[in-house]
């Protein structure tokens, strides 16, 4: 009777040691779980501190939508939209994709212009666009060149491409033109040619 007395309780210690092993298994597994969501959750946080430190000290930029106003002396005022913009902060240099300009002249003409790219110097706030280059006048006017610079400096767009101006009453093809924001004047320098309808 003591023998089996003994043996029961060797097998007794032998459960309750199996079981203290199982449990400190399980806390093991335990701790070492949260110590890793742990780990994750700190790195998840410290990921987007990370990217903004990496986006001040990048280049490049990407804005969706972007708008840009300039209102200058006797009512000039210009705005630039976007698509997108990609901003090169070394160069103050912003590459714009599907371009829109609205602009007016001091003397209240309103001309819009649409172009497939550009890029803007945002410290000189000079702008070129380029590619299927359309402009519309207040007046009824089309104009169409390759490409069109901005040069805030003289409050000057202009070109030497050839350009096509056309309207109901005419047709008129050149080469280069001007238009002056504060005389709100259009020139064409050379190569003109009209057909009248």
């Amino acid at each position: 009777m003591l023998k089996t007395f003994n043996i029961t309780r060797k097998m007794a210690n032998m459960a309750i040691g199996k079981k203290k092993i199982i449990i400190v298994s399980v806390v093991i597994v335990i701790v070492a779980v949260l110590i890793a969501v742990t780990t994750a959750i700190m790195t998840g946080l410290n990921k987007p501190q990370n990217v903004l430190k990496a986006l001040q000290e990048s280049v490049d930029l990407e804005i969706k939508g972007f708008v840009y106003t300039e209102v200058g002396e006797a009512n000039m005022k210009w705005e630039v939209t976007a698509e997108t913009a990609t901003y090169d902060r070394k160069q103050n240099l912003a590459i714009l994709d599907q371009v829109q300009i609205k602009l007016t002249t001091a003397d209240g003409k309103v001309f819009e212009m649409s172009a497939d790219k550009g890029q803007m110097h945002t410290e000189k706030k000079d702008i070129e666009i380029k590619g299927n280059v359309v402009i519309h006048s207040d007046a009824g006017d089309r104009f169409t060149t390759d490409y069109i610079y901005y040069s805030d400096l003289q409050k000057k767009f202009y070109t030497d491409a050839p350009v096509t101006i056309e309207n109901e009453h005419m047709k008129i093809t050149g080469k280069g033109m001007a238009l002056l924001m504060d005389k709100g004047e259009l020139n064409i320098p050379s190569t003109v040619k009209a057909i009248v309808n």
